[in-house]
């Protein structure tokens, strides 16, 4: 996976701490952020929330990648939380110039057996799924087989 980071100041959404909806979406994708390392060993996260939550994501991630090079685009605002090795989390514009989809293939073969082994099949319950993972944030789980 190739991505263009432009490293610019912008000017950016305030993060609303108070709202219930801001709150809980941040916490969701927190549990449903799926990593794979891009060409430069980047583990990059793909996401498109309805808020403007990646300010809430950074305390979290610092602390759960420590020395780790990590960045997570948030698609739909052109935006990506990007920590680089030694320096702290910045949030910079993103674009996109393409994606190799050979080694995304393979951590999305990791994720489906990691999910098919710790899978109950005789608890499924696809109303839970539903209601704990909406499905406009199955694009990016790779678990998912029907995405529809």
């Amino acid at each position: 996976m190739e991505n263009q980071l432009f490293e610019v100041e912008k000017e950016t959404p305030v993060y609303n701490y108070s709202d219930p909806l801001v709150w809980r979406e941040a916490h969701r994708i927190m549990e449903l952020l799926r990593f794979s390392p891009d060409a430069n060993g980047v583990f990059t996260a793909r996401c498109a929330p309805d808020n403007y939550v990646l300010p809430a994501l950074k305390p979290y991630f610092m602390a759960r990648f420590i020395e780790m090079p990590w960045a997570i685009i948030d698609e739909k605002r052109g935006l990506c939380l990007l920590r680089k090795q030694g320096e702290k989390p910045q949030i910079i514009e993103w674009k996109e110039t393409a994606r190799e989809e050979a080694e995304t293939d393979e951590w999305e073969k990791l994720w489906k057996h990691y999910h098919k082994t710790i899978n109950n099949e005789d608890r499924h319950n696809p109303k839970l799924q539903k209601q704990l993972m909406p499905q406009r944030y199955w694009k990016y789980l790779p678990e998912i087989e029907n995405k529809e």
